[in-house]
């Protein structure tokens, strides 16, 4: 009994430095049979002095490589006595991914040195012909041609091809007063008497037919120039309408209100929202007796470039009908540079 330990214990310290760990039963070989079958056959050795020493083969860090593999060799040399048995082959290869690292095109062995340009210029020339075969389209052509300042052309020219262009891509039309014409119509059938409505067509009849005259002597360009001068306007009021203390608002010769303030929301009972884009007309929050008055004093003064405002008076409606609002009311007319009434701007003080 006493020869078969202290064979057991002599085979134990002749262990290699892994089956020594494992308390397993090593044999003579190196390497061992035990280490062959687990795939570590290269860290297989003997551990001398009572000391681990690592294999070096594969492990070791060239000189002139990254700081990072020489602190993987740093990191093994020292690695402590409990850990895995794995742990050899994990930093063999780390070390062996570090080293591809640096040189990239390691990792596929047959990329020709030219081969990466020549995927480039593959990939390059589908490219190429697709854009030599483009054809913007109209809202393309447009923006490039507001964007390319290198045509030698005056500013007014350059004007001229910008509006053609946003013309024809169809972002910028006419407005069709016969719609707010007819809006207004509707809205009398509904909610007029028949002497009412007559009061408001007779000025109507007057106007109507001068404006179509003028209209029709213009190109879709110069109507085109009549509402981007009605859009900047809009633009001049927002500042303006958001500065007054004083209910205010901006609507079309046919009635539609573009522009308000909020106390002018207000004083009718509805969000600045719906002041915005003809959401509502100027007609839809006035009482009948106010709508006539309105429309016959317009009428009068519609082509009279010398006058600038009347002052009168009028009724709001609240939209939701819960009351009326008797207002002390001014209105000037703004017109384009054709002399046709373009928007009217009023002011109310209530009473």
């Amino acid at each position: 009994m006493g020869d078969a330990l202290q064979l057991k214990r002599r085979k134990v310290t002749r262990a290699c430095v892994y089956c020594r760990r494992s308390h397993m039963i090593c044999d003579e070989q190196r390497p061992c049979t035990r280490c062959v079958r687990r795939n570590i056959a290269h860290l297989c050795h003997d551990e001398e002095s009572g000391h681990l020493q690592v294999e070096k083969t594969g492990l070791e860090p060239n000189p002139g490589k990254n700081d990072a593999v020489g602190a993987v060799g740093g990191i093994l040399a020292r690695q402590p006595m409990f850990a895995s048995e794995h742990v050899g082959s994990e930093f063999s290869s780390l070390n062996e991914f570090l080293n591809m690292l640096e040189d990239p095109l390691v990792l596929d062995a047959n990329l020709a040195p030219n081969a990466v340009p020549q995927v480039e210029q593959r990939a390059q020339e589908p490219i190429q012909e697709q854009l030599s075969s483009y054809q913007p389209t109209l809202k393309e052509n447009f923006f490039l041609t507001a964007a390319d300042p290198s045509a030698e052309m005056t500013p007014e020219d350059r004007l001229k091809s910008v509006i053609n262009a946003k013309l024809e891509a169809g972002l910028l039309k006419p407005y069709n007063y016969a719609k707010g014409y007819a809006r207004l119509q509707t809205y009398m059938d509904k909610h007029m008497n028949f002497a009412s409505k007559q009061r408001i067509l007779k000025p109507l009849s007057i106007i109507r037919p001068e404006f179509r005259a003028i209209a029709r002597s213009l190109k879709d360009v110069d109507l085109i120039l009549v509402e981007e001068s009605f859009e900047r306007m809009l633009l001049s009021y927002d500042r303006v309408f958001t500065s007054m203390s004083m209910p205010a608002c901006l609507w079309r010769r046919t009635g539609e209100i573009y522009r308000g303030n909020k106390e002018f929301a207000s004083l009718v009972g509805c969000k600045v929202g719906d002041l915005r884009d003809g959401k509502l007309a100027i007609y839809e929050v006035m009482t009948e007796e106010s709508t006539v008055s309105f429309w016959e004093k317009y009428g009068s003064v519609a082509f009279d470039k010398n006058q600038k405002a009347v002052l009168t008076h009028c009724k709001l409606c609240r939209s939701d009908g819960s009351g009326q609002t008797t207002c002390c009311f001014s209105f000037t007319i703004r017109r384009d540079r054709y002399n046709i009434p373009i928007c009217i701007v009023g002011n109310f003080i209530p009473l």
